[in-house]
């Protein structure tokens, strides 16, 4: 026999090949689960005779729920030797006796088990426990609108009608002197402005008489604005001495009290309304404030009378671009972060993570080196912020994000490139000693189309419009099955999201619907940690981003959908060499570099085809390298594949079921 049995009890070894009654029940299964790495399985359940179930039923009295007992197989390789193949516990509480056999399952306790049982809890950690790394957030420039309308009385009867009265009157002092009153206008509850470190504050401007000098907006600290003005007017007054006439004068009060005109528009009565429609770029200083006023005259003077300005279609609104005050934001390493949720699964901080660097082609810089992970609370700097996630959500962030995949050796975990797991050279031959072949195709991997990004986010702010970080569609061209392949990562990229974050510092309420979320961000190394020990990565200058608001602030730029695209493409080209853009959830005009978001995506080699071949071989050796190719011959062509399971019976060892993911196929 090629395989042979020991149980171990106390730390002593006790021979067991021939006390294992079902032998002919235990297979060995190497299986690729999800087009990764190849892992091992077994069936569970073993019957023990003779001296084994009499070892196995004083263990179990003696010691009951607390007994501990382990199984452990081992293979005769070339040299005669024996090979341990795998080890594991038993299972006492699978325990039952019918006098003459003990029926008893095991527990994989491997890591592999383990991860695979409690993949999907999710765990909460202090941000603070997790020995993080300060970010010196400088944040992105938004674009804001402070809205105005007028503060006229409204006409009944036609609501786009506004209009302003005054009676008072005009003295004749060497000159025309205007009777001076305040153009009053209104903020709007739609205006969107900044929820913190605003350079401009916006207010009512009122109604008032007396001359004085109103303003609507006053700036904080130096800052460029377009002033957008549209309306109509004229004015009619209540005598028939003269012509009476108005001026609406739109001034900056400097910080020094002077005042500048940046415009002045005028009707006289019996003319056709006034037309305004401006665009005015206006550069304030700090203390600089802006403000209208409505001067009225009449021809004839001295005299009193009544002025009557009529506003029709008013609009004003001030457009600037604001970027909040730096902050400092903890984020944490992908390695710590997957080792904690190692340590939780295992209850052991025995376990190690490593996570390989691998550019893959098509890809100029390494992307991984550059991601931290940034919780959302962290953003929100939140007293006790948390982290909340599963190891499930963290390998599937991997995979979409980095094509990067699990592999579990002993104890050790780590996360590597797809690529890497289907090595391009022949590890085993098995010739021509095959038979039961069969040729399908798996229509799983026949793709329609993929999705590739993130899951969209509703935001409250025109600038979320500027938002390229969310779901992308593509077309493959295949017509044949409605399957859809994707890439959605479960931690966001969205830079304007984690911007919102940031601006709801220092609100009184946790309930945000984005608590819980986790972000990824590019971060850098600084030269000098006077500020924080990280900054924002911006890798790219603003002549190679377009289609963005503010494209020398934008960050996380390398996390778009399409360098997720590059880095799963081989395996996206099983079924495809080119997909084709059909829709985004997002702003669609972007492009990096010269690339579009929504260009077509051509794909020049695939990791394997969809075709499989399930043969079975008299060849019983398990080949040394897992991730090879296997060859074989049939009908005169050759046959190239990868392991997607192979199976060994150990009891009857006279033939190995190998199941492959046909690499290519000559003639």
């Amino acid at each position: 026999m090629y395989f042979r049995c020991q149980i171990l009890i106390n730390g002593i070894s006790y021979e067991a090949t021939d006390d294992l009654k079902n032998w002919d029940d235990f297979e060995l299964a190497y299986k690729r689960s999800d087009y990764d790495g190849v892992l091992r399985s077994f069936s569970t359940k073993f019957e023990f005779v003779n001296r084994s179930y009499n070892l196995l039923k004083e263990e179990y009295s003696k010691n009951y729920l607390s007994s501990s007992a382990g199984i452990a197989f081992y293979k005769r390789n070339n040299s005669w030797n024996w090979d341990k193949v795998f080890q594991c516990a038993l299972d006492f509480s699978s325990y039952s006796d019918d006098g003459y056999t003990i029926s008893i399952n095991a527990i994989d306790d491997t890591l592999a088990a383990i991860i695979k049982a409690k993949r999907n809890i999710q765990y909460e950690y202090l941000v603070s426990e997790l020995k993080p790394q300060s970010l010196y957030y400088d944040g992105l420039k938004f674009q804001y609108e402070a809205k105005y309308v007028s503060g006229g009385t409204t006409v009944e009867d036609d609501a786009n009608l506004q209009y302003i009265q005054f009676h008072g009157a005009l003295q004749a002092e060497g000159g025309t002197r205007p009777a001076t009153v305040s153009f009053p206008v209104y903020i709007l509850d739609n205006s969107e402005l900044p929820k913190r470190d605003s350079p401009l504050v916006f207010t009512d401007e009122p109604f008032t008489t007396d001359g004085s000098v109103q303003i609507f907006a006053e700036a904080l600290s130096n800052i460029d604005i377009t002033l957008k003005l549209s309306f109509s007017f004229y004015v009619t007054a209540d005598n028939a001495h003269g012509t009476a006439y108005a001026d609406v004068v739109l001034f900056v009060k400097r910080a020094n009290g002077d005042l500048a005109r940046f415009g002045v528009w005028r009707h006289i009565a019996g003319n056709i309304p006034t037309i305004v429609s401006e665009l005015i770029n206006i550069s304030l200083n700090s203390g600089d404030s802006i403000g209208m006023d409505l001067l009225l005259y009449n021809s004839a003077t001295p005299i009193t009378m009544t002025w009557t300005t009529y506003l029709r279609g008013f609009s004003l609104s001030v457009n600037f671009q604001s970027r909040i005050n730096s902050v400092n934001i903890d984020v944490l390493l992908l390695t710590t972060v997957a080792e904690k949720l190692l340590e939780s699964m295992t209850d052991s901080s025995d376990y190690s993570v490593d996570i390989y660097n691998y550019v893959p082609g098509g890809i100029t810089r390494s992307r991984l080196s550059s991601c931290f992970i940034m919780p959302a609370e962290s953003a929100r700097n939140l007293p006790n912020a948390k982290l909340y996630t599963s190891f499930k959500k963290f390998c599937e962030f991997m995979e979409a994000e980095f094509g990067y995949v699990l592999v579990v050796e002993g104890n050790n975990v780590t996360f590597i490139h797809r690529y890497a797991l289907f090595d391009n050279y022949v590890v085993k031959d098995l010739s021509d000693q095959i038979n039961d072949y069969e040729y399908s195709v798996n229509s799983s991997l026949v793709n329609t189309s993929v999705k590739v990004g993130y899951d969209k986010q509703d935001y409250d702010s025109i600038n979320g419009r500027d938002e390229f970080r969310f779901t992308n569609e593509f077309s493959t061209g295949l017509k044949l099955t409605d399957n859809t392949l994707s890439f959605i990562s479960p931690y966001r990229a969205d830079a304007y999201g984690i911007e919102f974050l940031v601006q709801k510092r220092g609100e009184d309420t946790t309930d945000n619907d984005s608590d819980n979320d986790v972000f990824i961000v590019g971060c850098q190394y600084a030269t000098s940690a006077e500020n924080g020990n990280l900054l924002l990565d911006r890798p790219y200058s603003s002549s190679q981003l377009l289609g963005l608001i503010s494209p020398d602030t934008m960050f996380n730029i390398e996390y778009s959908p399409r360098f997720m695209l590059e880095a799963n493409k081989a395996y996206i080209g099983a079924c495809t060499n080119m997909l084709k853009f059909t829709s985004s959830d997002g702003n669609s005009n972007v492009s990096i570099a010269g690339i579009k978001e929504t260009d077509d995506f051509p794909i020049d080699n695939r990791l394997f085809t969809v075709g499989e071949v399930d043969v079975e071989t008299s060849e019983v050796d398990i080949p040394s390298n897992l991730s090879g190719l296997i060859s074989l011959d049939y009908n005169g062509e050759a046959v190239h594949g990868y392991i997607k399971e192979m199976k060994i019976n150990v009891g009857k060892t006279e033939s190995v079921r190998y199941s492959l993911i046909v690499k290519e196929i000559k003639s």
